[in-house]
Parts: C-alpha cells; structure tokens; sequence
C-alpha cells in the first residue's frame, strides 16, 4: 500500500514538473532584431579588441605557404566567404596536416603545434555552427574566437622567432 502511495507522489510530482518545464517553453520568443543587435555588439566588441588586422605573418616565413594559406582561409571567412565549409573536407584536413607538416625547425614546437590544434578545432567548430545556420549569434561568437586564436598563434610564432634572434645575437 505504501509502495503504491509513493508512486502516485512521484508521478504527481513528475506531471507538475513536466508542465511547468513546458510553460517554460512557450515564453521563449524568436525575436530577429534582438538577434542582431548581438550579432552587432559581437562585431563591435571585436573591432575594439584590435585582432583586426590579421595580416600580421612575419616577412621570414613568406615562404611557408601552408601559412599562408591559413591566412587566406581565414581572411576569406573574415570576409563572408564561406565556399570552403561547402567543399568537401579534405581540404581543411589538408591544409591543417600540411600545416603540421611543413612547420620550420625552429617553430616546430609544442605551443605552436597546440595552438595550431586549437585552431583547426575551432575552424571546425565554425563549419558545424555554419551547416547549423539557426544560431547566428553562435556562428559569429566562433568567428571570434577564430581570429583570436589565429591571433594568438601570430602572436606565439613571433614570439618564438624573436626569441630565436636573440639567441643568434646573443651569440655572435
């Protein structure tokens, strides 16, 4: 008898819950323009935060084309091109393994090589948020946090040639 009392508890307890989660639902609202001005302060918040300008590669590794070709890639997705989420996978999978692969001596190392992880999970991440186009507001979020990480990765290569000059210099 006791058994069946706490049941019918439980199941009373679930149903009231189940229809205030409900409720819960039907107050959310799509509104558009609330959307976009987030989108806008994203944008803004960016623009103040001076990883604009993400042409910053060091003039010694012009030749290392992957790097450049990174560059292109996010300069493009900067932009609003968007054509490399429509093609196949491979080229980001390729481009990301040459990356790993054609890395100087002297910035193969594992900051580098982490940061270089960190930013093909995240260009990743934005093709996902790019296939899903319901949430803008994310989709641009993971375009900042690309430029940042692709910024910090500029940061840490000239870091890490500067330090290598220094070396040299130091040295002679």
């Amino acid at each position: 008898m006791t058994i069946h009392k706490t049941i019918s508890i439980l199941v009373t307890l679930l149903l009231i819950i189940s229809t205030q989660s409900c409720n819960k639902v039907s107050e959310i609202r799509f509104n558009p323009m609330s959307e976009l001005a987030e989108i806008k302060k994203i944008n803004n918040k960016l623009q103040k935060s001076g990883y604009t300008n993400i042409e910053n590669i060091p003039s010694s590794l012009s030749d290392w084309r992957s790097l450049s070709e990174l560059a292109k890639l996010i300069k493009d997705l900067l932009d609003g091109e968007y054509q490399i989420f429509e093609n196949t996978e491979g080229e980001l999978e390729t481009l990301f393994s040459k990356l790993e692969v054609d890395v100087p001596g002297s910035l193969n190392t594992p900051s580098i090589l982490a940061r270089f992880k960190v930013l093909e999970t995240i260009v990743y991440k934005l093709k996902m948020s790019f296939i899903d186009q319901n949430n803008s507001i994310k989709f641009e979020t993971d375009k900042q946090f690309l430029i940042v990480a692709y910024s910090n990765l500029i940061f840490q290569i000239t870091k890490t040639l500067e330090k290598e000059s220094q070396i040299k210099f130091k040295n002679n």
